[in-house]
C-alpha cells in the first residue's frame, strides 16, 4: 500500500472486528497486530484476567497494568474508520449546525482542530483569518471527500497532535522514549518525565520508518518461502495417501506369496505323507505275501508262528507309520503355527502403517495450520505496516512502529525456522517380513558388546537418560556440575552436535523422551519442572508441576517421562502411584493413579496404547498397565530374569522397531541383565548379562545402517555400549 494509494482501495476485512463481524469500534491492537473493537476485548475476557488469547492467531498475550482500555488504540484505522464515517454521514444528511455561525445549513467543511463542521461562509474566513492560523493545516473540504483519489497520506495530514495524558488542556510537542514513546507537553518535562529522554517527533518518527522500511524489506525476503509450503504440504498429503497404498498392496502381496508358499509346503507335506504310507502298505505286502509262500508248507504245522511273524511285521509298519504321522503332524504344526504368525505380523505391520498414516496426516494438518497462520500474519504484518508507511503521521508512528517491528521480528524468525522435511511426513517406514517367519527366538541380541562409545558431552557431569527417534537421531539429558539439566544431540559415533543448558532447572535427574521428530519432553526431578526443547533453533519452554495441576502434593517429585506421539502427549511419572498426562503446548490433559501393586514409576514407557512400569525403588517388579482414567490396571507382570538370584529390580524399559520389549534388570549384588521379552508381553525370550564394571542406568533401541542396535548408557563414565539385534 503505497503513499498515494486511495482510501477506497483499503480491504473492507482490514477494517473489519473478527469477533462482531461489524466495522472496528475503538479498535485495539494486539502485539500480534491483530485489532478488535474494545467492547469486544472486554466481553471475551473475564474481569481481573491478566491474559488473552488472540481469536485470529491463538497467541496468548499478558495484559498491560490497565487491563483491555490499557492495551494500545491503532489510531491509523481509528483514523480511516472515523473519515469513513464522516463521509457516510455528510451523504445522509448535508445539514449540519456550523461551529461558528450556529446555523444549520449544508456543511462545507470540517475541521479536525475544533473537530466540527463549518458552512461555506465560516470555512472561507476560518481559512484565511489570522486567527484560525493553526487550525489551517486541518482543515477539510468536504468536496474532497467525494474524491476518489484521497489518500491516506492526505488524511493523516489533517490530524491534530494528541492532547498529553497529563496536561489535558495541552497538546503533545514531544516524546518520552523512556516511557515507551509517550507523547508529552512541555509542563511534563519539568515534572514526572524530568530526567527521561525525550524526542521531537518528526525527528524520531523519520528513524523509525526507516527501520520498518529495513525491516520490511528483509521480511520480504521470506514471502516466496511462506507460500510455497502450503504446495510443499498439499504435496506431502498427496504422497503421504499414495505411499500408504502402495505399501499396503506390496505388504499384502508379500503376504500372499509368503501364505501361498507356505500352503504349498502344507500340501507337499500331506502328498509325501500319503506316498510314503503307500510305500510302507506295499513293502508290508511284499514282506507278508514272501514269508507266506515260504511258510505255506508249514502252515499247518506252525500256523501260530506266522501269525506271529505277521503281527510283528503289522506292528512294525504301524510304529513306522506312527512316526511318520507324527512326524508329518508336527511340520504341518509348525507350517500352520507359521502361517498364523504371518497373519499376526501382517496385521501389526497394517496397524503400523495406519498408525504412521494418522499420525503423519496429524502432524500435516498442524503444519499446514501453522503455515495457514503464517501467511495470514504475514499479510496483517505487510498491510499494517503500509498503511502506517502510508499514513506519515509522526504521533500514530512512533507509538506502533515498535511493536509492529517487534512483530515483524518474530515472524521473521518464525518463517525462517528450519521446516521439517516434507519427505519424512509423507513416507511410512514398516519393516521387512521375517524370512521364513520363524515362530520364536528369530530377533536376539548379540552376546557381546560390539562397540563401546565414548560420549564427548561438555560441562555435564552426570549423563541421566537417553532417548532416540525412528530417523536414529540420539538425545541425551545429564546435570552439570551446579545441577543445571542439560541436553545434548549426539552422533551415533558419539560426536557432539548441539548442546543447551536449562539455567533456570536444578534436580537431582534429567530424563527425555522423543515427542517428534524434532521436538523432545525433558523433566528436572528438583524444580519438578517439565519442558519441551525444539532441537531446529533450540528453544525450550518449561512448567512447574504445582502450576498446572490443582492439589499437586507439595512433596511430589517426578522420576521418569515417556511420549504418545500418535496422541500428543507426554505422560509423566512420579516418585508415588500419580501418572500424569500433558500435550505438547503442556497443558495438564489428566491424571492417572497406578494399580497399587506399583508403588512408585522409575522407568516408563508406552508401547501399544499400554504403559510398561518400572518399579526400580518400590516393588522391584515391572508391569504393563492400562491408562484408563482415573484408576490404570494391571495388563499383565514381566516374569522376573531367570539367572541365579532373585533380588533382581527393573531398571529402564524400551521397545524397537521389530516390536520386541527389552528390559534393564539390576541384581541386589551389581549384576546386569538386559531381557528380551515377547511382543504380546511378560514372556521371556531371552537374556544377556552385561559387563558389572559398567554401571547401566538407561536404555534405548537406535536404527542404524546395519540393523537396529540396542544402546545402554552409563553412569559416571559417559559411555554407550552397542548390542546389536540379530
Amino acid at each position: 500500500m503505497a503513499s498515494a494509494s486511495p482510501l477506497k482501495d483499503i480491504d473492507e476485512q482490514y477494517l473489519q472486528c473478527c469477533i462482531c463481524m461489524g466495522q472496528l469500534k475503538e479498535p485495539k491492537i494486539l502485539p500480534c497486530l491483530h485489532r478488535y473493537c474494545r467492547e469486544c476485548l472486554q466481553r471475551i475476557v473475564k474481569k481481573g484476567a491478566k491474559k488473552i488469547e488472540c481469536v485470529t492467531c491463538r497467541e496468548v498475550h499478558t495484559l498491560p497494568k490497565g487491563g483491555i482500555n490499557g492495551l494500545k488504540t491503532d489510531f491509523n484505522t481509528k483514523n480511516i474508520i472515523e473519515f469513513i464515517q464522516l463521509q457516510d454521514s455528510v451523504k445522509v444528511d448535508p445539514l449540519r449546525t456550523c461551529i461558528h455561525c450556529r446555523k444549520k445549513q449544508e456543511a462545507s467543511a470540517f475541521c479536525f482542530r475544533c473537530n466540527d463542521f463549518l458552512c461555506e461562509t465560516c470555512h472561507a474566513f476560518h481559512a484565511s483569518s489570522p486567527m484560525f492560523q493553526d487550525h489551517h493545516p486541518h482543515i477539510f473540504s468536504l468536496s474532497e471527500a467525494k474524491a476518489a483519489n484521497l489518500t491516506i497520506q492526505k488524511l493523516s495530514s489533517l490530524k491534530v497532535a494528541p492532547r498529553c495524558q497529563t496536561h489535558l488542556d495541552k497538546l503533545s510537542e514531544l516524546c518520552c522514549t523512556t516511557c515507551g514513546n509517550l507523547p508529552i507537553c512541555v509542563p511534563c518535562t519539568y515534572g514526572e518525565h524530568r530526567g527521561h529522554n525525550l524526542e521531537e517527533v518528526k525527528s524520531l518518527a523519520k528513524i523509525q520508518r526507516e527501520m520498518l522500511k529495513g525491516k520490511m524489506t528483509d521480511l520480504l525476503q521470506y514471502k516466496e518461502k511462506a507460500y510455497s509450503m502450503q504446495v510443499e504440504i498439499k504435496k506431502a498429503k498427496d504422497k503421504l495417501e499414495l505411499n500408504v497404498d502402495q505399501e499396503s498392496q506390496k505388504l499384502q502381496e508379500q503376504s500372499d506369496r509368503e501364505g501361498e508358499r507356505i500352503k504349498k509346503e502344507i500340501q507337499d507335506a500331506e502328498k509325501e505323507l500319503n506316498t510314503k504310507q503307500g510305500d510302507l502298505e506295499e513293502r508290508m505286502e511284499e514282506k507278508t505275501s514272501g514269508r507266506k509262500k515260504e511258510l505255506e508248507k508249514e502252515m499247518r504245522e506252525s500256523r501260530e508262528r506266522y501269525e506271529q511273524a505277521c503281527r510283528e511285521e503289522r506292528q512294525e509298519a504301524d510304529l513306522n507309520l506312527r512316526k511318520l504321522q507324527e512326524r508329518n503332524n508336527e511340520e504341518k504344526k509348525q507350517l500352520e503355527e507359521r502361517l498364523r504368525v504371518l497373519n499376526n505380523e501382517i496385521q501389526e505391520l497394517l496397524a503400523s502403517i495406519r498408525t504412521q498414516k494418522d499420525e503423519n496426516a496429524k502432524k500435516i494438518k498442524e503444519l499446514s495450520d501453522h503455515f495457514d497462520s503464517i501467511v495470514k500474519r504475514f499479510e496483517n504484518v505487510t498491510a499494517t505496516a503500509d498503511c502506517i508507511l502510508a499514513a506519515q503521521n509522526d504521533w500514530t508512528d512512533v507509538q506502533c512502529i515498535p511493536d509492529v517491528c517487534r512483530a515483524v521480528d518474530l515472524l521473521r524468525k518464525e518463517v525462517k525456522r528450519e521446516s521439517p522435511g516434507m519427505g519424512n511426513l509423507s513416507g511410512v517406514k514398516i519393516r521387512e517380513l521375517s524370512a521364513g517367519v520363524t515362530v520364536r527366538g528369530k530377533v536376539g541380541i548379540s552376546e557381546d558388546v560390539e562397540s563401546i562409545i565414548d560420549l564427548h558431552i561438555k560441562e555435564s557431569k552426570y549423563i541421566t537418560d537417553i532417548t532416540s527417534n525412528e530417523d536414529g537421531t540420539i538425545v541425551i539429558t545429564g546435570l552439570t556440575s551446579a545441577f543445571q539439566a542439560s541436553i545434548a544431540v549426539i552422533t551415533k559415533t558419539g560426536g557432539l552436535q548441539q548442546q543447551h543448558i536449562f539455567p533456570d532447572t536444578r534436580g537431582y535427574s534429567a530424563r527425555c523422551s522423543f515427542l517428534s521428530q524434532y521436538l523432545i519432553a525433558v523433566i528436572a526431578s528438583g524444580h519438578n519442572k517439565i519442558g519441551i526443547y525444539d532441537m531446529r533453533d533450540q528453544s525450550r519452554r518449561f512448567i512447574r508441576l504445582s502450576d498446572v495441576i490443582m492439589n499437586c502434593p507439595t512433596n511430589q517429585q517426578v522420576t521418569s517421562i515417556t511420549t504418545d506421539p500418535v496422541n500428543d502427549h507426554i505422560i509423566v511419572g512420579c516418585r508415588s502411584r500419580d501418572v500424569y498426562v500433558f500435550n505438547s503446548k503442556l497443558e495438564h490433559v489428566k491424571t492417572i493413579k497406578l494399580p497399587d501393586v506399583i508403588q512408585q514409576a522409575t522407568g516408563i514407557a508406552m508401547y501399544k496404547g499400554n504403559l510398561f512400569v518400572c518399579d526400580f525403588s518400590g516393588t522391584r517388579r515391572a508391569f504393563a498397565v492400562t491408562m484408563k482414567q482415573p484408576a490404570s490396571e494391571v495388563k499383565y507382570e514381566f516374569t522376573k530374569p531367570t539367572a541365579g538370584g532373585s533380588n533382581w529390580s527393573p531398571r529402564s524399559v524400551c521397545t524397537g522397531q521389530n516390536g520386541y520389549i527389552y528390559m534393564l534388570w539390576k541384581e541386589g549384588g551389581g549384576r546386569l541383565l538386559i531381557v528380551q521379552y515377547t511382543k504380546d508381553g511378560g514372556q521371556i525370550e531371552l537374556e544377556r548379562e552385561v559387563d558389572r564394571t559398567h554401571d547401566v542406568i538407561a536404555i534405548t533401541a537406535v536404527q542404524t545402517k546395519q540393523g537396529e542396535k540396542l544402546l545402554l548408557l552409563t553412569w559416571g563414565t559417559n559411555k554407550l555400549l552397542r548390542y546389536g539385534l540379530t
